[in-house]
């Protein structure tokens, strides 16, 4: 991870990750959610740009803080952070949450997928604030635009086929289950039903071989699921 020489946190906080309501990993982005007290004073609401100090390693990640007036209208106040290139079950575990940046306040979407939208570009904003490369490959996405491109060529996928592919070449280094895919990208609990999700990677890779030639860009990894290549 790159560093600011000249970044200091706004916020810090010391707690451990509790469970939410497991929206976030029905939308493919899993959150670990600080455990608030009473007497804790948070900082306004908002999307921020943050770290997370787990066991000694600094990760990435936005942090969102307030009500979550898209998925439910209660008046809870949650401070939950989605971890870049991250997908470990930290449940328990003691964290440091640190706010950099407030880069939106909260917003109402009209559905999950266009929350999810927002969520990626926030994650976007993180990775232009630390300096993090996307990863160097013939394979080029853009959440701004649904663009996707082989070497300069754009290749016409579906909005399902789109929200697949780029789940995996958002986060380069995680390997995502079969299971994991199919909350995120069909909203609902796979209940261990994924063969739209295996459908639908043999329809992008349909689709990108004409222009990949011999290269995969999406690899399967023989019992557990699929990464990008």
């Amino acid at each position: 991870m790159a560093e600011k020489d000249d970044a200091s946190p706004i916020y810090r906080a010391i707690g451990t990750v509790i469970h939410g309501r497991g929206i976030g990993k029905l939308i493919g982005m899993p959150t670990a959610n600080l455990e608030i007290r009473q007497e804790q004073v948070l900082p306004e609401a908002g999307v921020y740009i943050a770290q997370v100090l787990l066991d000694g390693q600094i990760f990435c990640g936005v942090t969102h803080v307030g009500r979550r007036p898209t998925v439910d209208n209660d008046r809870d106040i949650s401070v939950e952070t989605h971890i870049l290139n991250f997908n470990q079950d930290i449940y328990g575990r003691g964290i440091e949450l640190r706010l950099y940046k407030k880069i939106r306040s909260p917003e109402k979407f009209e559905n999950l997928s266009l929350l999810l939208d927002q969520i990626r570009v926030d994650c976007l904003s993180a990775r232009e604030y630390w300096g993090i490369a996307e990863i160097e490959s013939r394979l080029h996405m853009d959440i701004r635009t649904h663009q996707v491109k082989v070497d300069r060529k754009e290749i016409c996928l579906s909005n399902k086929e789109f929200d697949v592919l780029y789940m995996l070449y958002a986060d380069p280094e995680v390997v995502f289950t079969k299971e994991q895919i199919y909350e995120a990208v069909w909203h609902e609990p796979s209940n261990g039903y994924c063969h739209a999700v295996e459908n639908t990677i043999f329809q992008i890779r349909k689709k990108l071989r004409p222009y990949a030639g011999s290269h995969h860009f999406v690899k399967t990894v023989v019992g557990y699921g699929y990464t990008i290549n």
